[in-house]
């Protein structure tokens, strides 16, 4: 099956090429139309009240004043007011019109904030809205505010800083209704700035594997099993109630973890990857989980998930992940969880065990197994507060207030808009009186340091903490809040506390606190505040913007083509390559494309017809006659695999040696995961002639060493590494990545 020469590409072919680019960037800009926030700007708004006393109500200034000016615009400065008396009305509200319907799934919503002058009110009415279609007096849904939003009033007052008040809708819309009803103190006053509906962040399809299968005999796709320790010789049954539910087609059945039996007998429970397929190396291993409890850093010590793959029809163990150094955690809309890690080996099953008497993870349930792309977990778009070293201090800014505080301030502040993670700033706050301490960081869009508003209405905005104390607790949430800055330094919407700020712990420890927002953005400042019992010491390593949806995955598209090998020889003068696959979908064919090193850029150099759909083995082969004649001594091999619909990905790269067999560098970094007080080493195998560089790379892609070494180096030693995750990679004279290890510097 060799085609060493590219196939010519037809008229018919490029015009078909052509048509089909260009639905593709029809379809983009509808869809961006039909995604653009909507606001109450129609200038549409109709305020009405329930007053007991009408006369007195009218005297006092009851009811809603400027109603006009929730509907003009977008700005924080013009508003609506509420104003309720206690015993003189029994509610208030009002209904603004948006500028265009809204759609089935967006964030429906108001922003509100109680003024400044009414600093301490307390709000304790009941908050309701309601969406309608233009003209009618019927309510399509009715959403009752939930009272620890309505408390997040309390933080908001004396501030000015707005918040939303929202809900995720079932039907179309174009007008939105604020009411407040029941008992409410003696004067309360409630600013709207504007009605919007916001398009909800949408998990998008991945590339992976879950553990669904059909209907039917479901046993073959899971295993319970009670693994004696080294003190015990034999354990009872397991206590994994209804294993079939997780290897079923269902989103919502469960397999549950019962109380946990001893430490010498961990119970498990292994599920299958859907059709027995293999997840490539890189993808994501996990579980989706539910408990009733949180799964914070002492949980996740006490879990462990394992990788297996089917060799020669046995089940062969890859590589396992324990605790919150390895495991990534994710909180999705609904209380459950999804736990995982990234692979370093491809893998047709994963399992689960509870290794640790934890009564929080007692009843866990667990919905399904996956294995998935990156992707999966990062959204498409992400921007930082990296302005690289050194930071202007235009890029952040502090303040501090107190009535009495010892120590309070933030220290640093440079260290969480540089370009290095591992540096943080530090938020710091004893217990004060009426303490506040604020750090406020730039977005900066890929190749600007100009200030722009980057993150779009409907993102993510959030900060990379973490505290001192282990992980942010419910009591740490409420004195933390997060507010968002246009390029002009406007204030434009906060979230305070735990119903507002979403969770999440990464890899290393350290949590994301975010909330999604209504309006473009260009900045996102922090605020601690502490009582007088309790203080604030939080460290802040970046400020971020991404459109991450964080909901649970169930949109999968197969795997397909399941790439088994790849590689690449010198033979009879020329640069031989050839690949296998276990199964293929709908795959069109093959591009080889090759590299001579460093900036040199991948070009094809052949294209091979793939077999379109199999599920049997299938082999591949090209020849590279060219490669002798490129004047180079090493060559750069990759496999462009294209689908039907266009769909492309790539293979791993190969190294050929010109002229002889190729000899794979190696390298090994040991211990693995290791104490932040020992020393790193790193072992080299067939280190390449010309020698090259030992680069260690942050989590987040920064260079944190550099140490140059040459053919006969067979070993050195790390600089001493901080806590966290990094990536360690082997390049040769020109650049060309030859081998990398993930490596884990754990804290004492």
């Amino acid at each position: 099956m060799e085609s060493p020469t590219p196939t010519s590409v037809s008229l018919a072919r490029l015009r078909a090429w052509l048509i089909t680019t260009l639905l593709v960037i029809l379809a983009m800009n509808t869809a961006s139309a039909a995604g653009a926030p909507i606001y109450s700007t129609t200038g549409v708004a109709s305020a009405s009240s329930n007053c007991l006393v009408p006369a007195l109500c009218a005297l006092l200034g009851g009811g809603v004043s400027n109603p006009d000016q929730a509907a003009n615009g977008t700005s924080t400065t013009d508003y609506a007011t509420i104003t309720k008396f206690v015993a003189l009305g029994k509610s208030v509200s009002l209904r603004l019109g948006l500028d265009r319907k809204a759609s089935i799934g967006d964030r429906a919503g108001v922003l509100v904030a109680p003024p400044a002058s009414l600093a301490g009110v307390s709000a304790l009415g009941t908050y309701t809205l309601r969406t309608y279609l233009r003209g009618s007096s019927t309510a399509l849904e009715t959403q009752v505010v939930s009272l620890a939003v309505v408390q997040s009033l309390r933080v908001a007052a004396g501030t000015d800083r707005p918040v939303q008040m929202e809900f995720v809708t079932k039907q179309a819309f174009d007008d939105i209704e604020l009411e407040i009803s029941g008992t409410v103190d003696v004067l309360y006053r409630l600013n709207v700035y504007y009605g919007y509906a916001v398009q909800s962040l949408v998990q998008q399809p991945v590339r992976g594997l879950t553990s669904h299968f059909p209907a039917g005999d479901l046993s073959p796709y899971y295993n319970t099993a009670i693994t004696p320790g080294d003190l015990v010789s034999v354990c009872g049954n397991t206590n994994i109630s209804n294993p079939q539910y997780a290897v079923d087609n269902s989103l919502t059945n469960h397999a549950t973890f019962g109380t946990f039996i001893s430490v010498n007998c961990p119970s498990s429970l292994s599920v299958k990857l859907e059709s027995s397929k293999t997840a490539p190396a890189g993808y994501y291993a996990g579980f989706v989980l539910g408990s009733s409890g949180v799964l914070d850093l002492a949980a996740l010590s006490a879990l462990r998930i394992t990788t297996y793959k089917t060799i020669n029809g046995v089940s062969v163990k890859q590589e396992s992940a324990t605790g919150a150094n390895l495991l990534d955690v994710k909180l999705l809309p609904d209380g459950k969880y999804q736990v995982s890690f990234p692979t370093k080996f491809a893998f047709d099953e994963v399992k689960i065990e509870q290794i640790g008497a934890l009564s929080v993870l007692d009843n866990l349930d667990i919905y399904y197994g996956f294995g998935v792309e990156p992707a999966a977990f990062t959204g498409t778009t992400r921007y930082l507060s990296d302005f690289g070293q050194p930071v202007s201090n235009t890029n952040y800014a502090t303040n501090t207030s107190a009535v009495v505080c010892a120590g309070c301030g933030v220290s640093n502040p440079a260290g969480a808009a540089d370009n290095d993670p591992a540096t943080k700033a530090v938020i710091n706050i004893g217990g004060g009186i009426a303490s506040t301490a604020e750090l406020k960081l730039d977005l900066r869009a890929p190749g600007s340091t100009v200030k722009t508003d980057v993150g779009l209405a409907g993102y993510r905005a959030g900060m990379i903490i973490s505290s001192n104390s282990g992980l942010l607790d419910a009591s740490v949430l409420d004195r933390l809040t997060l507010s968002t800055y246009d390029a002009a330094g406007n204030l434009l919407e906060s979230a305070s506390g735990s119903s507002l700020l979403s969770l999440n712990l990464l890899p290393d420890g350290r949590q994301e606190i975010s909330f999604l927002t209504t309006k473009n953005f260009a900045s996102i400042q922090i605020s601690a505040s502490s009582t007088v019992a309790l203080g604030v010491n939080i460290n802040v390593f970046q400020a971020f913007a991404d459109n991450l949806a964080g909901g649970i995955i169930t949109t999968i598209i197969p795997l397909p083509v399941e790439l088994t090998a790849f590689v690449g020889k010198w033979a009879n003068g020329a640069a031989e390559l050839s690949w296998a696959t276990a199964t293929e979908k709908n795959s069109s064919y093959f591009a080889v494309e090759r590299s001579t090193g460093g900036e040199a850029a991948f070009k094809a150099v052949g294209q091979v017809a793939a077999a379109g759909s199999s599920t049997s083995p299938l082999t591949y082969k090209l020849r590279d006659a060219e490669a002798g004649s490129l004047g180079v001594a090493t060559l750069y091999y990759r496999l462009r695999q294209v689908d039907n619909d266009g769909t492309q990905a790539f293979s791993p790269v190969v190294v050929v040696t010109v002229g002889k067999a190729v000899a794979v560098p190696q390298l090994e970094a040991y211990p693995n995961p290791a104490p932040d007080a020992q020393a790193v080493q790193v072992r080299f195998m067939n280190m390449p002639a010309g020698g090259g560089l030992v680069q260690t790379y942050s989590e987040m892609g920064q260079l944190v060493s550099q140490q140059p070494v040459d053919a006969a180096t067979t070993g050195l030693v790390l600089p001493r590494l901080a806590p966290g995750l990094y990536h360690v990679v082997l390049r040769d004279a020109a650049g060309q990545r030859l081998a990398t290890q993930r490596l884990v510097v754990s804290g004492r």
